[in-house]
């Protein structure tokens, strides 16, 4: 069965061309179009090396040349990560997309402490320490909570 796939060409100088691709599922094979193999030729041609990449499922496999105009796609190279160290990496080396959502995640937590604080305020008529220390813990909660999550949200300013 031949579908669409994305295929990335990464070359030692730096250029990048993502396309559209035949992929044959069965057969385990990628069929390039002329213009990413005059790519690939100049680029071997000006003395650089380069890399094709299919991308399914979000991994990226490497393409093993097997003709001209066709690659191999090579799974057996690519080493899935298992889901104890993906949670690792996404808490300890999250992605800039992760920590935009860690971001957005801490400030709507801000905001749900924010109102917290202000209904728990509202719905007390007489007052002791207790609840003074609690409004006063659910707004320092929700101020913390924006901080880190303005941290969280700069992308990639630094």
């Amino acid at each position: 069965m031949t579908a669409l796939a994305k295929v990335v060409l990464k070359t030692t100088n730096g250029d990048e061309l993502t396309c559209a691709v035949h992929y044959d599922r069965d057969s385990n094979t990628v069929t390039l179009p002329t213009r990413v193999l005059d790519i690939r030729d100049d680029a071997i041609d000006q003395g650089d090396r380069y890399v094709l990449l299919l991308i399914d499922n979000g991994y990226q496999y490497p393409l093993v040349r097997s003709s001209q105009a066709s690659y191999r796609v090579d799974r057996a190279s690519v080493q899935r990560r298992g889901w104890s160290k993906g949670i690792y990496n996404a808490l300890f080396n999250p992605s800039k997309d992760q920590r935009l959502q860690y971001g957005r995640f801490l400030h709507t937590l801000s905001a749900a402490s924010l109102v917290g604080a202000i209904t728990y305020t509202s719905g007390h008529a007489a007052w002791a320490s207790g609840e003074i220390a609690n409004a006063t813990l659910l707004f320092a909660g929700a101020v913390v909570l924006f901080c880190i999550g303005a941290v969280l949200s700069q992308g990639e300013r630094q």
